[in-house]
């Protein structure tokens, strides 16, 4: 089977979900049995324009990080002509495009083409709150409901997008995905546990008995960081580093930190205000004491299973879907509200110590559910689906 792919990101190492979960999709599709071709942007310009990895070839459309909605509508463009352009050279089995921003190219394959189109939706969080507000949510909104009509499958990565947009009901398949950048973190015995951990507390100044609480992701508020930083304030002894950035969200970073002033928190909680490589990433979660991810609403929830694979002690949210992160058997804490004493009450368990397997079976978990080989073998099971309708 030869498989065209589209996506707003490409390896290596491509910025935010959608992005992690290619990479982690073609590392797992590189030894399996089918031709796979992604045509996706890259933020690396010096990088060539395409490569292949065993029977996988990107093809890089070279986009920088657009900052403006201007930039964005450019680079979108771009992105889609050149995938029209590669599945019409290559004319694969199936199509397979990747959220709202590609819908383009894959309405063009379907119904100009006629070709099996596969569309994946990674996220619902246009239907949400303020991640449905504008024009941009609108047109979101639009493409992924005039795409689902002419694909020939919609593929989804948990139950919960399902029930967040009304009209998937019936209509999409649930392919679970892998444990994000897992594969790319190697899990430290105590030696280097201990090395790391030392490390990323000297750059923060930590003394002797102060814990370390790290959150990574977006500083959007369906994230629950403004819950995050108020339920630390009420945690004795506790250093809150806040990895992330509020792109492409304006203005955030200065809220968060205007809420840490007002709370006399500007000791105990740093606001980082990017987002860490993968292995700056990895440090930080392996040298946490607990790490939390209090989401509102997560489409899938890479950060958390990354955090469990190496260990950490880890709080979720109520927006993590308990089939993702298999709380029910014990492998992280999942907070069924967004109240702040609730997650105050989570984090203070977590740093207690009172259950010390806590961080072994979260990483059993990981490992036996969340495979890049094993997500590959799904996806190609529906992609084969698609053809045969």
């Amino acid at each position: 089977m030869r498989v065209v792919m589209v996506s707003t990101g490409a390896p290596p190492d491509p910025l935010g979900g959608i992005g992690t979960y290619v990479e982690g999709l073609l590392g797992g599709l590189a030894s399996r049995d089918a031709e796979v071709h992604l045509v996706g942007a890259s933020r690396h310009r010096g990088l060539p324009p395409e490569s292949g990895d065993g029977r996988v070839t990107v093809h890089r459309v070279p986009t920088g990080l657009p900052r403006t909605r201007l930039s964005m509508a450019i680079a979108l463009a771009r992105l889609n002509l050149a995938g029209i352009r590669y599945v019409v050279r290559r004319r694969p089995d199936v199509v397979a495009v990747h959220d709202w921003m590609c819908a383009p190219a894959g309405l063009v394959c379907a119904l100009l083409l006629r070709l099996p189109v596969c569309f994946h939706v990674h996220s619902a969080e246009i239907f949400r709150g303020e991640g449905g507000r504008g024009a941009v949510a609108y047109a979101g909104r639009l493409l992924t409901r005039v795409m689902s009509r002419w694909a020939r499958l919609v593929v989804v990565p948990s139950p919960d997008t399902v029930a967040a947009v009304p009209f998937l009901a019936g209509n999409a398949v649930v392919v679970s995905h892998g444990a994000g950048k897992a594969w790319r973190m190697p899990c430290p015995d105590a030696a280097e546990r201990e090395v790391v951990r030392k490390d990323v507390r000297a750059r923060y100044g930590l003394p002797d008995g102060r814990r370390l609480v790290v959150f990574a992701g977006r500083y959007a508020a369906h994230k629950g960081v403004t819950e995050l930083v108020e339920a630390i304030g009420r945690i004795p002894d506790v250093t809150l580093v806040l990895a992330g950035s509020g792109w492409p969200e304006i203005g955030p970073d200065e809220r968060l930190h205007r809420l840490v002033a007002q709370l006399g928190l500007r000791d105990r909680v740093h606001v980082l205000g990017r987002f860490l490589g993968t292995g700056e990433l990895r440090d930080h979660l392996v040298a946490a004491d607990v790490c939390a991810f209090p989401s509102a609403y997560e489409p899938f929830g890479f950060v958390a299973l990354e955090a469990m694979a190496l260990r950490a002690r880890t709080v979720v949210g109520p927006g993590f879907d308990e089939a993702v992160v298999g709380s029910e058997e014990g492998t992280c804490l999942r907070t069924t509200t967004m109240s702040v004493d609730e997650l105050a009450a989570a984090v203070l368990r977590a740093l207690s110590g009172d259950d010390p397997e806590l961080g072994d079976r979260a990483r059993r978990y990981v490992l036996d559910h969340h495979s890049w080989e094993a997500a590959a073998d799904r996806t190609l099971r529906v992609y084969a689906q698609a053809v045969r309708r």
